[in-house]
């Protein structure tokens, strides 16, 4: 698993809740998988940690 791309895409998500904390968390998510071509164990961990707060 590429870690970088995962803490590059959680620098990316916190950034742009910082910057707009209405946004809609789901598509910035699914922004963020393609941007950084997340497979889908670390897209799941970005749904749980900014939608679902685990």
């Amino acid at each position: 698993m590429e870690s970088s791309s995962l803490k590059e895409a959680v620098k990316y998500i916190s950034g742009e809740l910082k910057a707009d904390p209405a946004i809609d968390k789901n598509a910035l998510i699914d922004e963020a998988s393609r941007r950084f071509d997340l497979n889908p164990m670390q897209t799941e961990f970005l749904i749980n940690k900014y939608i679902l707060g685990a």
